[in-house]
């Protein structure tokens, strides 16, 4: 009899009646062609940090961005960086777009780029997913798995990625915080590219701190500027209302917006019985203490407000230690005049801490936040050097404006966080100043600091230092 599995042959159709009949046959048909590649893999957020959408605020302009610039309708790749200050919420604003939008794409999947080692980890991941959903696909094949090398994997998901068919993805690569690329030394980054798709195609987001990613549109994000944006994160995280709470707002306002400080306090209260001008009485007075005693944030994972900047202290470290000493040094000002001995190595040293979006640089001037501020002092320096809090205060005053003087309502409003500053070393009783070095500040430099302060109305502290300026007068 012949084999009805063999194309071509022919086989005796049976009658209704069970009698054969040996005219009547038919050819068997061919078998049904292989279905079409698939490559939707849909939204894949499994390894992701676990984030509550509800706890997500703001950010209205640079999801617009992201929309618009990482649209799969486009023919060419496109590369979107968010980056940042530590602490600003980059992968809390890429995941929250990642949800938003991700019906847009056939494929959405987030890597950990943190090292070259978990983006591997990831990739061998991946491509043992991609494997599986070949699999599923293809009626009657095995559910094995193939276990590729690290390398194979990484080549798999690439080719992948390359596929003619296959252009409407996106890619996360998150915490790309150690680059090693052209004019980026580092000794322990790596060059995300070599992980890049072969064809220039598909959508890749990455999430950095640092703000010299070229090779990607750049999407900034900084502090809240708008008090209510502070408010509503402190009101989500504790789960009290914020809005109409004095201390809340001293707290947001101490916080200058920087939603890795509110979120901690918000859990922090949420857990406790503490209040909002409780939380922050403890903020000021004992920020050892509250870090020692503070638990982590999900999302943030070992990532913590009061060590979140030691990873961009220690990359600024190995690319320029003068930038290094500049964050945290506590020997004499020698180090201050190398730094200073000319504007392109002062630029230089600025720039790269700027790279790692540590310091704010804008037109004529620069600026540090108030929480890294916090940082520095409490846990690179610890006890204040009397003869560095001299000296910056020395240099500050000297940039106090007259009222003759061109912008000087400008000039000053951006000195004004220093004085704050040294309002609340005061109120730490931190400083004696019993013992400030008077050969490096002088009586004029109090006195443009006690102005500053009665600018601002701050008559008390105006006071206090317009007789502090005079008794030196006396004094001398």
């Amino acid at each position: 009899m012949a084999d009805p599995s063999r194309p071509g042959n022919q086989y005796q159709h049976i009658r209704i009646d069970g009698k054969a009949q040996l005219g009547d046959t038919y050819i068997l048909p061919a078998p049904a062609p292989p279905l079409p590649p698939s490559y939707r893999l849909g939204l894949d957020l499994e390894d992701a940090p676990q984030i509550d959408e509800q706890l997500f605020v703001g950010r209205e302009d640079e999801l617009a961005h992201l929309h618009e610039w990482l649209s799969p309708s486009t023919e060419r790749q496109n590369v979107v960086a968010i980056f940042g200050l530590g602490g600003m919420g980059k992968t809390q604003l890429s995941l929250h777009f990642a949800r938003q939008d991700h019906q847009r794409y056939s494929a959405v999947i987030w890597l950990n780029a943190s090292s070259e080692v978990t983006l591997k980890t990831a990739y061998m991941s991946l491509a043992q997913r991609i494997q599986r959903h070949n699999k599923q696909r293809e009626a009657g094949q095995s559910e094995v798995i193939v276990q590729l090398k690290e390398e194979q994997a990484i080549q798999l998901v690439r080719q992948w990625l390359s596929q003619a068919e296959n252009k409407t993805w996106l890619l996360m690569f998150d915490n790309y915080d150690d680059p090693r690329l052209p004019g980026i030394r580092s000794s322990t980054g790596y060059d995300i590219r070599t992980f890049f798709p072969y064809s220039t195609q598909g959508s890749i987001l990455l999430t950095t701190r640092s703000s010299r990613i070229t090779f990607a549109k750049s999407v900034r994000l900084n502090k809240f500027d708008d008090l209510n944006l502070s408010l509503a994160v402190l009101t989500r995280r504790s789960g009290r209302q914020a809005h109409e709470d004095v201390n809340a707002k001293k707290l947001a306002e101490r916080f200058d917006g920087l939603p890795l400080a509110l979120a901690t306090a918000g859990d922090y209260i949420r857990q406790t019985a503490d209040s909002f001008g409780e939380y922050l009485q403890m903020y000021e007075q004992s920020w050892a203490d509250l870090a020692e005693n503070s638990n982590d944030l999900m999302e943030y994972g070992d990532r913590t407000l009061y060590s979140t900047w030691n990873l961009s202290l220690k990359q600024v470290a190995a690319q320029d230690p003068e930038a290094a000493m500049l964050k945290g040094a506590k020997s004499a000002p020698e180090w201050f005049c190398n730094i200073t001995k000319s504007k392109a190595r002062f630029n230089r040293v600025i720039a790269t801490l700027h790279g790692y979006s540590l310091i704010e640089a804008m037109p004529g001037h620069y600026s540090l936040h108030a929480c890294v501020h916090d940082w520095i002092l409490e846990h690179l320096i610890g006890k204040i050097d009397i003869t560095l809090f001299g000296l910056a205060m020395h240099c500050f005053a000297q940039n106090v404006a007259g009222e003759s003087e061109p912008e000087y309502s400008l000039v000053n409003s951006r000195l004004n966080h220093h004085a704050l500053r040294i309002e609340h070393c005061d109120e730490r009783d931190v400083v004696d100043w019993n013992v400030v070095d008077w050969n490096v500040v002088d009586t004029d430099d109090i006195f443009s600091i006690g102005y500053l302060n009665y600018m601002f109305g701050r008559l008390k502290k105006a006071e206090e230092m317009y007789m502090r300026a005079l008794k030196r007068c006396e004094e001398a």
